[in-house]
């Protein structure tokens, strides 16, 4: 028998005890807050039809029964210590969504979506879910049961502002570090607070959020003629930035310029920082005026488009058409969004290589797109505008500004390592994809669609494509890019090293475990 421990005192090791766990803790949130979405879809299902209904809703709620269950218990037996460090915080958010991924993989192989066999590609599709990427491994969308469908765009939504912003929003409890967290999940250089209180901003951040999803939903059904059930998919879709569509030709399927142009206005907002749309609700306008990365997010976009058309005006007969592909695609991209009209790898190169330099930098900070963020590319610019001056003039102090203020040099070294370190990491997953068996085009491009949380790519994994055009375990490579770029590289690496630290602090503080 092992040592009697009744009467003994909890112990604490440098302020941990056996139930301070925020990892477990908010890993439980979530696991809860997926499951409920299940719950929800799984009466869409049956509300809607669609193939295999009583399959399709019994598989979403057996998966919910099991994720309310494990979560519950994580949830009820932790709690989020009262001082815990922000590498902890960025811990318990990548473990989080990692965790949540995995239980969104469940519905598609118990409904038959996808078979047992092939988890991995249903674990695909869950992470592109959640880290809003949108690239599909699925050939029949339209055969996929209703219920399935709508969680996997409900899977963008929550993702789109974010499974833990959502939590601080409605649970209390996880104020102490609630800030990191948001930092975390909405990635950019620093969190906006809008609010006193981290709870607060939360809340307001879903509140505008939750609207502007249901605007577009509404506009998409009484404007663009969409079906209920298609209005509100995309509409989670199109607000989480994410591209998951109910149809295989994705916008294409519905031929309509007023969807397009509904769209693209939904994609363009909330391809830009919320606590700018928060201040303009609040009345001061004035804000988009007086933002630089606003400023240059317009300005590229128009651009863009410009380019595109001039480079396609011999391609895209008839001016209407070229703006309209053109305005769409490169929408679709610099928001990372990822719906589709048309093929556009069908494109001449130049146009192709356009858009594979839109992947990159993505939308602004604190919105809900991918991407390195407009942000730091201005920094990343203004700085290499710095150094050719600082070459003719050595001795001049010449600081990295935006706008009227000075970007420190802190922030300006942080950025500079990670746009090394998002190269690098898109670099090294192409080349394995590479390695894998795919063609160079596909692997650089999928990579760099991955990691920029984009969706469709070039070469064989473009928007009239799926992603089982790349190697099975070139897949792989893509799931931590997909995590890599939604969560963003710092936080995913403290996941390891910050779990590590925490699990030898807290087994040492555990009775009976040694």
């Amino acid at each position: 028998m092992g040592p009697d421990l009744r009467g003994t005192p909890r112990r604490r090791v440098g302020g941990i005890t056996p139930r301070d766990n925020a990892v477990l803790h908010v890993v439980g949130v979530a696991l809860i807050l997926v499951s409920t979405g299940m719950v929800v879809s799984a009466a869409v299902g049956v509300v809607d039809g669609g193939p295999d209904v009583w399959r399709d809703a019994g598989s979403l709620v057996a998966v919910a029964a099991a994720g309310s269950l494990i979560g519950g218990v994580a949830w009820v037996w932790t709690r989020v210590p009262d001082r815990q460090s922000p590498a902890i915080s960025f811990a318990a958010v990548a473990w989080s969504w990692l965790a949540a991924s995995v239980l969104g993989a469940f519905p598609f192989v118990l409904s038959g979506t996808i078979a047992w066999s092939r988890f991995d590609d249903a674990l695909f599709e869950s992470i592109s879910g959640f880290s809003c990427t949108g690239s599909t491994i699925l050939t029949d969308i339209e055969g996929v049961p209703h219920g399935v469908l709508f969680f996997r765009s409900l899977s963008q939504w929550l993702g789109g502002m974010g499974l833990i912003v959502l939590a601080v929003a409605i649970l209390p409890a996880l104020k102490v570090g609630g800030l990191e967290m948001i930092a975390a999940e909405a990635p950019g250089t620093t969190p906006d607070r809008l609010a006193p209180r981290v709870r607060q901003t939360a809340i307001r951040l879903w509140s505008l959020y939750a609207a502007v999803t249901a605007i577009i939903a509404v506009a998409l059904i009484a404007l663009g003629g969409m079906s209920p059930f298609d209005g509100v998919a995309h509409a989670f879709t199109t607000a989480a930035t994410g591209g998951f569509s109910t149809r295989g030709a994705s916008i294409g399927y519905f031929d309509s310029a007023l969807v397009e142009g509904l769209l693209v206005a939904g994609m363009m907002y909330c391809g830009a920082n919320f606590a700018l749309h928060w201040k303009a609700v609040q009345g001061d306008w004035g804000i988009y005026r007086r933002i630089s990365e606003f400023r240059l997010y317009l300005s590229m976009f128009v651009g863009l488009v410009a380019l595109v058309m001039w480079i396609n005006r011999s391609q895209l007969p008839g001016l209407s058409t070229n703006l309209r592909e053109s305005v769409f695609n490169v929408t679709t991209l610099l928001t990372s969004t990822g719906f589709g009209t048309s093929d556009f790898t069908r494109w001449g190169p130049a146009a192709q290589v356009v858009l594979l330099l839109v992947m990159l930098p993505g939308g602004m900070t604190g919105s809900t797109a991918g991407g390195m963020k407009i942000l730091r590319v201005q920094v990343l610019l203004k700085h290499a505008a710095r150094e050719v001056r600082r070459a003719r003039h050595p001795r001049a102090v010449t600081p990295v500004t935006l706008g009227d203020s000075a970007v420190p040099e802190e922030i300006v070294g942080r950025v500079l390592a990670f746009v090394f370190l998002y190269l690098g990491a898109l670099l090294l997953g192409g080349i394995l994809v590479v390695i894998s068996g795919a063609d160079p085009v596909t692997g650089i491009s999928s990579a760099a669609a991955t990691i920029g949380n984009m969706g469709p790519g070039l070469g064989r994994v473009g928007p009239a494509s799926t992603f089982l055009e790349v190697p099975r375990l070139g897949r792989v490579v893509l799931m931590w890019l997909m995590l890599f770029g939604r969560l963003e590289i710092f936080p995913t690496l403290l996941m390891f090293a910050a779990s590590f630290r925490w699990w030898s602090r807290w087994r040492a503080s555990a009775p009976g475990v040694g």
